[in-house]
């Protein structure tokens, strides 16, 4: 992992760096060094299989980070490549023509969390909410409890259990009560 994470940043100056385990390690990057980073692990490093993209949303800061998990088969090695975007107007760049089935993850990441992929072939083409007109549900600011009171009636004989007061009951375990 050293000899990789020093030539990642000589050749794309990371904003950071960390060594999870032996053969996973996390690099943070410039979201306009991602894509060339990406396309660099593939085609020269062995990164060859795209294990899985995500998104987090960092409500307090602004920004929405984005991770791509590159697996090399050969060394059984792992990288996250970390890239933060802004959240008032999340886009990144593509990778659905370095690895195909990226664009079901950028499909749901723009659907779950608003992050727009420029040129990925099914942007904007719904995928699991179907005729959605909230904000994306799976930012921080979307407020379940109340989109629940207003779309989902409650059911007539139905009573609600606080869940963390019903364990503590059922259990026994004082710490879940309310005082």
């Amino acid at each position: 992992m050293k000899e990789i994470l020093k030539e990642i940043e000589e050749r794309f100056g990371p904003i950071w760096e960390r060594v999870q385990r032996p053969k996973l390690a996390q690099v943070g990057i410039e979201p306009a060094k991602a894509v060339p980073l990406l396309t660099w692990l593939k085609e020269h490093r062995g990164y060859v299989t795209l294990v899985h993209l995500s998104a987090v949303d960092w409500i307090e800061q602004g920004e929405f980070q984005l991770t791509w998990l590159l697996g090399n088969p050969e060394t059984e090695e792992r990288l996250m490549i970390c890239s933060r975007i802004d959240r008032e107007n999340p886009a990144a760049e593509t990778v659905s023509g370095l690895w195909p089935q990226a664009v079901t993850y950028e499909q749901e990441i723009n659907e779950m969390f608003g992050v727009s992929f420029p040129g990925s072939p099914r942007q904007g083409v719904p995928f699991i909410l179907e005729g959605w007109k909230d904000i994306p549900p799976m930012r921080r600011d979307f407020d379940t409890v109340a989109f629940v009171e207003k779309h989902i009636p409650g059911r007539e004989g139905r009573k609600h259990i606080d869940t963390r007061t019903y364990i503590g009951e059922k259990f026994g375990e004082k710490g879940y009560l309310h005082d």
